[in-house]
């Protein structure tokens, strides 16, 4: 209707113009043609029409701008690519986008080789989210594979990502075969004629069969040695090895794996232990006065070790030397023991009370022990709880909930100074704070209040636990006799790092007994400018281990302390500024073809690149994508309307010029 209006003015205008006064029917015509197009643009009029668009695939080059391209004299041989790259006729069939990485992923202008630090794995995540259209994209990234941070990269990316990597290796592409020792886990101390365990875990990065001989050595001398096999598929090994501790003293060994063909690396294929060899023959002195079930419990659960020999005695043999035992056993003690106790008071003696029913606790309690106990003339049974919170050594994995009681007189006792307690007592199925089966870790000394063990010995051989209670029994001496202070904190850490290299500071924290004390909680604490980090060591099985490799460079000093057993031992380390690009001068070959791989692309080289460009150019995976919409255009946005109206005038002017008009 519009339009028809606009026509009707049009023509009622020209007309006016060219019709009513003279009869100049062309002019008429052209002036009609002009107002109504004018007309059409004044009312804005829009035509539907179908627009197509294509939209071609994104293509990504990712170029390493580390110095460890520069090292292996590579940064040639990069530009080169990206220089093919750029001469090819890509653009035609992708939206080429050219990034350079170091830590991070950056839009490409120069490459300069100077970064220090490589996290691919961030690079590739980095593009991952960038990339967020539903088209499948090639990338092709000019790496020499190295990563010296973050994730390991071969998993950053897979085929869900719509992105296909097609690494292109520069660098020293030759592979070069490697064994080394991973790791060595060994207890820092054993006994004198004890065979120690030592774990080794050793891997191989080759593709054919070697043969090697894991060789351990004390100084000059071999002590263990095992020809090893391994293969492409049998590439790791765990070993498992005793080693006999035949003097005492703290002794010093190496493990080394022997040279395979064609291996380069040898700093890694060995590791030096050292281990302390402690006197474990004893002699333990039982005193008693009486006799009675648990005497022979006592000395048979002891005598089921070798290395303790176990003397039974009066308290009143004239010839008693309490200096030539490591531990005193004092069963049931009363006033015949006078003597005994005069010596505990003039010599540093280490000893185990065993009360009962025969016990004469006025006599004790005026000897001023770490206990005391007021009783009275009646006896009760007290069963055994066990203390979860016991941390001097690790007890042994006893039913103790169906072990009998021990009968004592009735009492309580109090205890003094730094005491735990291994067990308590439960009277009459209520749960006390009463000690069954204390120590006192000041001096060397211990309680067990209450008689008739020989019928736990009986108990546990019913439940199948007759080895648990004599370990009970033996580790409760092995703890009383071991005079000497050992180091129970042990800290392994380098002196000397160099920066971006992985930095744990592992501990071990043996309980008294100088086993491995699981329950521990070591923290390390770092100071890190001038402020104090507390990081909680986290349990790696047989060790505690914190790891600070992302300090910067600069000296370091830490105190690792456990809040269980108040052990602390503090330490130093220096971070030396140094760039691992300087360390890895290899292209890591098998991570760039296992990151083609979980992504379905392919390796490619310098010398092989053109077919790459071939590949991509003719490969029907990454089609450029058509949409057709419908679209309404505004009038105004022809041009050629507009030049129709500015034509129109022209010719309308011409005319008149010729018929002299103008």
């Amino acid at each position: 209707m519009n339009i028809l209006l606009a026509l009707l003015v049009a023509i009622l205008l020209s007309a006016f113009q060219y019709l009513y006064k003279r009869k100049a029917p062309l002019l008429f015509a052209l002036r009609t043609l002009m107002y109504f197009a004018m007309l059409l643009l004044l009312l804005d009029l829009k035509i539907e029409k179908q627009v197509k668009n294509v939209v071609k695939p994104d293509l990504y080059v990712l170029a390493d701008n580390t110095q460890s391209i520069a090292k292996q004299k590579a940064d040639k041989d990069l530009q080169q690519v990206l220089k093919q790259l750029q001469k090819s006729d890509f653009n035609q069939k992708f939206n080429l986008h050219y990034f350079k990485f170091d830590n991070s992923l950056q839009k490409i202008d120069t490459l300069s080789f100077l970064g220090t630090e490589t996290d691919l794995g961030k690079a590739l995540k980095e593009l991952k989210n960038l990339h967020n259209t539903s088209q499948k994209s090639p990338v092709i990234l000019i790496s020499d594979g190295q990563s010296t941070l973050g994730e390991n990269y071969i998993y950053s990316l897979s085929k869900n990502n719509r992105l296909q990597v097609f690494p292109v290796a520069v660098g020293d592409t030759m592979q070069y075969t490697d064994i080394k020792i991973d790791l060595l886990n060994v207890n820092p101390f054993a006994y004198k004629g004890n065979r120690f365990p030592v774990e080794i875990f050793a891997s191989y990065n080759g593709e054919s069969n070697v043969s090697t001989k894991l060789i351990v050595k004390q100084g000059k001398r071999i002590v263990y040695q095992k020809r090893l096999a391994f293969s492409k598929d049998n590439n790791s090994q765990r070993l498992s090895l005793l080693l006999e501790a035949k003097s005492i003293g703290n002794k010093h060994f190496s493990a080394y794996l022997t040279k395979i063909e064609n291996e380069h690396n040898l700093l890694n294929n060995s590791k030096y232990f050292s281990v302390e060899i402690i006197n474990n023959a004893k002699k333990i002195l039982l005193l008693s006065n009486i006799i009675h079930p648990d005497l022979g419990v006592i000395k048979r659960s002891l005598s089921k070790d070798k290395y303790l020999q176990i003397i039974n005695k009066k308290p009143s043999d004239k010839s008693l030397k309490l200096t030539d035992y490591q531990a005193v056993i004092l069963y049931q003690p009363t006033t015949d023991f006078t003597d005994v106790f005069k010596q505990f008071k003039t010599k540093k003696l280490s000893w185990l009370i065993i009360s009962g029913k025969h016990t004469d606790w006025q006599f004790i309690n005026k000897q001023k022990l770490f206990f005391s106990k007021q009783t009275a003339k009646a006896t009760e049974q007290y069963f055994p709880v066990q203390n979860q919170a016991f941390s001097l050594f690790k007890l042994p994995e006893l039913t103790v909930k169906s072990f009998t009681p021990l009968t004592d007189y009735y009492g309580t006792i109090n205890l003094q100074g730094n005491t735990q307690t291994a067990y308590f007592s439960s009277v009459k199925g209520i749960v006390t704070s009463q000690p069954l089966w204390v120590f006192n870790n000041d001096e060397k000394q211990a309680l067990i209040a209450g008689e008739n063990i020989w019928q736990w010995r009986m108990q546990a051989g019913l439940l199948s636990q007759s080895e648990q209670f004599d370990q009970l029994l033996q580790q409760t001496v092995q703890y009383l006799s071991l005079n000497k202070q050992f180091d129970r904190l042990k800290l392994q850490y380098q002196r000397q790092y160099f920066q971006g290299e992985s930095i744990a500071i592992t501990a071990q924290v043996l309980d008294k007994n100088l086993a491995f004390n699981d329950k521990a909680q070591p923290v390390l604490s770092i100071k890190v400018g001038e402020q104090w980090q507390k990081i909680p060591m986290s349990n790696q099985g047989d060790f505690f281990q914190a790891n600070v490799s992302n300090l910067p460079a600069g000296t370091y000093h830490f105190t690792v302390s456990d809040k269980i057993s108040s052990l602390k031992k503090s330490g130093s380390i220096v971070i030396l500024p140094f760039s691992l690009e300087d360390k890895n001068l290899q292209t890591d070959i098998l991570s760039l073809q296992q990151l083609a791989k979980n992504t379905q692309g392919k390796v490619f080289d310098k010398n092989n690149f053109n077919t790459l460009i071939d590949y991509l150019s003719k490969e029907d995976n990454y089609p450029s994508i058509s949409h057709i919409t419908n679209k309404k255009m505004p009038l105004v946005d022809y041009k050629w309307l507009l030049f129709a109206i500015l034509l129109l005038l022209a010719v309308e002017w011409f005319l008149k010029k010729l018929r002299g008009e103008l």
